[in-house]
């Protein structure tokens, strides 16, 4: 997911602090969904970029600066005192800039510039490619068939696993049987991940509390209630493998 002058997005009156809730979710739980956050902006202070989402970036690109205090808010504290200094590129490095984060030691790379008909040629490329070694499949060859991907709801999935009679359950052992009723969808999530996937249906977990050997035991887990008065029509909808 790539959002380009993202402090638009994150200074917005209406959405801004949910957008940085959001971002904030997905920088720490998108890899293990196969989902990776780029941002872009031109000055990542705390109104463009919430502390929340810059506190876990950790990759980070810094091309031509004019200050120490934007090439520390890019790169991270103290970067400019260390000699890492993007101040020092001239007007002419177009491109050219600071990578952290790939390697043990901060880098000079030049990046590639990509309009859209390089982009075109890129993506007809990479499908030739993947059409001669036989691994083209689903949309990319035209099948439209909603049986050949399956979709799930999440919310009939949890209904499924967790009966009437139990109002109200920790989130492990939903997950727990999540995974039994598809370990091809479900396998591998766990409390935060089921956490991640309810917040965009307005469904938050709760905190429970259980009596174990005798000493009270407090974790996040799901109100029962919550799920069977959501909507319908308001559904996570989950492919295979997402959760790998």
């Amino acid at each position: 997911m790539i959002v380009d002058e993202c402090q638009n997005l994150f200074a917005h009156a209406v959405h801004g602090a949910e957008a940085g809730e959001l971002a904030t979710d997905i920088i720490k739980l998108g890899r293990a969904l196969g989902i990776i956050l780029i941002l872009a902006t031109q000055r990542p202070d705390a109104e463009s970029l919430p502390t929340g989402v810059s506190a876990n970036v950790s990759v980070r690109f810094c091309l031509r600066v004019m200050g120490q205090v934007e090439n520390d808010m890019i790169l991270g504290t103290s970067m400019y005192r260390n000699g890492i200094r993007a101040t020092t590129l001239h007007p002419g490095d177009r491109g050219i800039g600071y990578l952290v984060g790939t390697a043990d030691t901060p880098l000079i790379v030049r990046s590639a510039y990509l309009d859209t008909p390089a982009s075109a040629r890129i993506a007809e490329r990479a499908r030739a490619g993947r059409a001669a070694a036989g691994t083209l499949a689903g949309h990319a060859i035209g099948e439209t068939d909603a049986g050949a991907v399956p979709v799930y709801s999440l919310l009939d999935d949890i209904l499924a696993v967790v009966p009437p009679s139990e109002t109200k359950v920790w989130s492990e052992t939903v997950t727990e049987r999540l995974a039994a009723l598809r370990p091809g969808v479900y396998a591998g999530w766990g409390a935060e991940q089921l956490a991640a996937a309810l917040k965009p249906l307005g469904i938050d977990t709760i905190q429970i509390g259980r009596r174990v050997d005798g000493r009270l035991v407090n974790r996040r887990g799901i109100d029962r209630a919550r799920i069977t008065t959501k909507s319908p029509k308001v559904i996570s909808e989950v492919g295979p493998g997402a959760a790998r």
